[in-house]
């Protein structure tokens, strides 16, 4: 190798040296923050998502079912979120709503405009249990 070959082979391996520090306090900086953890992976899952909805537009099917099965998924999820939360939710009222939250995931599309009112009125009622429990 000739000199500029050895100078550039030389910085290209410090450029990477210092990558890899900050990636590595980046990823301590996200372990030790859920805040942060949660908004990068919640990114991808909605892009996930879209694509879906995406796809079912293109080839006729139900696309408007799979958008509030998703809204619906999300509600849920913050409704897990709340319960954990609040010390007076009991431990029976967060292992329903997170029973109905797995079948709500595990729903095809074919029962899902039956079903899907069902999920409707449990999460309001699972939001009126967590909004009115007193410790």
């Amino acid at each position: 190798m000739n000199r500029e070959e050895k100078v550039f082979v030389k910085t290209n391996l410090v450029k990477l040296v210092i990558g890899l520090i900050l990636l590595w306090f980046s990823y301590s900086y996200i372990l030790n923050h859920p805040a942060e953890k949660a908004s990068i992976f919640s990114g991808f899952q909605v892009l996930w998502q879209r694509a879906v909805v995406y796809v079912h537009k293109i080839t006729n099917t139900n696309s408007e079912a799979f958008q509030k099965k998703y809204d619906y998924e999300k509600t849920y999820g913050e409704l897990i979120n709340m319960a954990e939360n609040k010390p007076c939710v009991g431990s029976g009222v967060l292992a329903q709503i997170d029973e109905t939250y797995r079948n709500l995931k595990n729903e095809w599309l074919k029962t899902l405009d039956q079903n899907l009112p069902g999920y409707m009125r449990d999460a309001n009622k699972y939001k009126n249990m967590i909004d009115n429990c007193s410790k």
